[in-house]
């Protein structure tokens, strides 16, 4: 009998580098920075004086941004840089020691050296300098350490570390890795932001600097994140009991924003910040309110005491690429129950206060119109400005005369599912005649035609020369396939091939995807979807398992074996049925190989629940902005709310609703907020509608553009709008009275 631990592949290893940094320069800033802020930590924890700076250095390159990480005081001898660079993913932080640091995994500086390109540690400890690269070759982790010699000035100048500290340096290129440089201030506000970085930019013991080496001259910034103003609505303490462990105590403290707050990724600033019993930022997250509107202003903390055992034991409770707790872990099962039971009373208390304002807001009568008027918008937006992706050549360029005179623009593309896309089409006026109809088709019923049917005209942007250009809008059904694109027009035939491929970022990073994402499944109606498995990840003949976190909502099987010799451009696709028992519910379909998992979002909703989703869109009731002493316009649009606002306090609107609205439901007010209205929105689209279309010569026509679209939409639907919102029976008796 033969046995033994079984090794890593250094491929392995490499892909979870990858998938970590992604290329992305403030991911591996946020490693540097924790590990810095962990060594403070070490230092203060062993009562040694600690200075708390940290400082982020940013300097252009050419092409290439070059970033580093300082931090002083500790530093690393010889013995301490092999311990913590020659292994991956062993126990070097501290974190087994009992320290209060965040290096769970200890993994976070080589991801991010390694990650990027040039990674480099620099360190200073007892008046000896060493220097470690961190690189990856021939699809392998490597280290390579320089033998230590001794710190003199000119190190020390180079580095700006005159006593014990290290300092990490790595390049962004984007051309050997997919990440961008960001400018200067995009580093400064998403470091403040960063959810993970949150305990260390509100610590009073800790200084962050952003320093522009561009310069020189410039003034360090020193990073600070303000946590937005608002008001405590609940406080509770707690307990999670699991298994052997016993009881982990839970503090939770949730506030409400005096406004709407981002509520999606790492930098937003509402959400419950999850920290360990020593401040260590674990993840944030309102869980499955996270896209709630009702809970948009809320924000606060849940500290976890005793997480750190969990970790000791190498219990599996946090993702280890830093995105928050594992879900499916039956701690953090327990835990989140109970964090969305409280936020569940406290989303109940808005959807109270949100109907008291309404009522206090609108009567019956007016909200009867307004609803209907903003239906009929809603449509229209649809209808007028669905989002389309241009492929045709950028008009801005020097124009290419189309070949026989007609031809369709780009010869080849890749579209994803849900999204609208153009290709262009030119015909030279000389060879196919103006009033001619060109016709469009396509080979496969997965990939449909918007534009059936062309008429040569003038077209969108005005002629140029001979040469008309038309738009053809095509739009994918299904991922994996492909087919061909024809217009004809006479003897003239020109073809493009389309391929519908899935949404690559999530399916090559992940290995899986589900397509679609999330679905709203009609009770006991079961409905299909796709699993789609990239083969490159997820090899021929592995077993992937499929789950439900919920026993009212199913999946048709429970296991697929992968066979990679289906798969269509190294991506294969299995289909699976889904359904669920009863109304309101809500359940995660979870497919699964190894540390690859695909996500599929289940609500189970009755015809009427959906119908009232569907009445939400572009835009929602009017709000009446009495606050604003001195406005500068009639009205505006939140995009974030949806709401046309409409300016009580500038001249010509008091007028004639008066100094409180109490005019407003008199005929001239309404004529008046269906003119405001009507202007607004149909701006508002028209705006969206030309900034998607892909069709303008150059953006200095574009505010005519716009005012001409929302000319016509006026002429086309203003009547239907002033209809609406303006009481006939009101305007009846007044034309009776005349």
């Amino acid at each position: 009998m033969e046995q033994g631990i079984i090794e890593v592949d250094p491929r392995h290893t490499v892909r979870r580098i990858r998938t970590a940094m992604q290329g992305n320069a403030i991911r591996a800033l946020v490693e540097l920075i924790t590990n810095a802020d962990d060594s403070y930590i070490r230092l203060e924890e062993g009562q040694k004086e600690a200075k708390g700076q940290i400082d982020i250095v940013y300097k252009k390159d050419g092409y290439c941004g070059i970033f580093a990480v300082r931090d002083y005081e500790e530093g690393m001898s010889i013995d301490d840089v092999r311990n913590n660079f020659k292994r991956y993913g062993a126990a070097t932080s501290g974190l087994k020691a009992g320290k209060g640091v965040r290096g769970y995994f200890g993994q976070g500086a080589k991801d991010a050296l390694a990650g990027m390109v040039d990674g480099r540690i620099c360190t200073f400890k007892d008046n000896q300098f060493v220097e470690c690269r961190i690189f990856i070759k021939d699809d392998k982790p490597m280290y390579s350490i320089n033998d230590p010699i001794p710190a003199n000035s000119k190190i020390r100048n180079e580095h700006k570390i005159d006593r014990n500290g290290t300092i990490a340096y790595f390049k962004v290129d984007p051309q050997r890795t997919a990440g961008v440089v960001p400018r200067l201030n995009t580093v400064q506000g998403e470091l403040t932001n960063n959810a993970f970085l949150r305990k260390i930019m509100t610590n009073p013991s800790r200084k962050a600097f952003l320093l522009d080496a561009d310069t020189n001259t410039g003034e360090p910034r020193l990073i600070r994140y303000q946590m937005p103003p608002g008001k405590e609505i609940m406080k509770q303490d707690f307990f999670i009991t699991y298994g052997k462990y016993g009881n982990f105590p839970i503090h939770f403290v949730l506030s409400r924003a005096d406004k709407e707050l981002m509520q999606t990724g790492d930098d937003r600033d509402g959400g419950l910040l999850l920290v360990d019993g020593k401040n260590a930022v674990l993840g944030i997250s309102l869980f499955k309110y996270d896209n709630e509107p009702l809970a948009a202003r809320f924000f606060g903390e849940i500290r976890i005491d005793r997480f750190r055992e969990l970790l000791e034991n190498e219990e599996p409770v946090l993702d280890e690429e830093r995105n928050g707790l594992v879900a499916r872990h039956p701690f953090c099962q327990k835990l989140i129950a109970e964090i969305e039971r409280r936020l569940e009373i406290s989303v109940q208390e808005e959807r109270a206060r949100k109907q008291k304002e309404d009522q206090n807001k609108f009567d019956r009568e007016e909200t009867t119109r307004y609803r209907k008027a903003f239906s009929i918008l809603n449509k229209i937006a649809e209808e007028e400005a669905e989002e389309i992706k241009n492929l045709g050549q950028d008009l801005t360029k020097e124009e290419e005369l189309p070949p026989n005179g007609f031809c369709l623009y780009p010869s080849s593309a890749e579209i994803t599912v849900g999204k609208r896309y153009n290709f262009e089409l030119r015909a030279n006026t000389r060879v196919v005649n103006r009033g001619s109809n060109v016709k469009i088709l396509s080979s496969n019923p997965k990939i449909r035609v918007i534009t059936s049917e062309i008429k040569l005209l003038v077209d969108d942007r005005g002629e140029t020369g001979d040469v008309l250009h038309k738009y053809i809008t095509i739009e994918g059904l299904e991922p994996n396939i492909e087919g061909a694109i024809t217009a004809s027009v006479g003897n003239k035939l020109s073809q493009v091939r389309v391929h519908v491929v899935p949404e690559k970022e999530f399916l090559y990073q992940e290995g899986m995807v589900f397509a679609p994402e999330s679905i709203t499944l009609r009770p006991n109606q079961p409905r299909k979807v796709n699993l789609l498995v990239y083969v490159k990840m997820i090899e021929g003949g592995s077993e992937v398992s499929i789950t439900s976190d919920n026993n009212t909502v199913h999946v048709s099987k429970d296991k697929i074996v992968i066979n990679d010799r289906e798969a269509i451009r190294q991506v294969v696709k299995y289909e699976l049925e889904v359904w669920g028992d009863g109304p309101g519910q809500d359940a995660i379909i979870t497919a699964e190989f190894g540390s690859c998992v695909a996500l599929l979002e289940i609500r189970v909703r009755s015809k009427e629940e959906e119908d009232e989703k569907n009445r939400q869109g572009m835009f929602s009731d009017p709000d009446f902005d009495m606050e604003t002493r001195e406005p500068h316009q009639r009205s505006s649009y939140s995009k974030t709310t949806g709401k046309v606002i409409i300016f009580t306090n500038f001249a010509s609107v008091k007028h004639y609703l008066g100094e409180n609205c109490q005019y407003k439901k008199t005929l001239v007010g309404q004529v008046l907020i269906a003119d405001l209205v009507g202007e607004r929105c149909f701006w508002e689209i028209a705006q969206k509608k030309v900034d998607l279309s892909g069709v303008l010569i150059n953006p200095a026509g574009r505010l005519d553009k716009i005012q001409s679209e929302a000319n016509q939409l006026s002429k086309k639907y203003g009547k239907k709008i002033h209809e609406a919102l303006v009481d006939q029976g009101v305007l009846a008796a007044h034309l009776s009275s005349r």
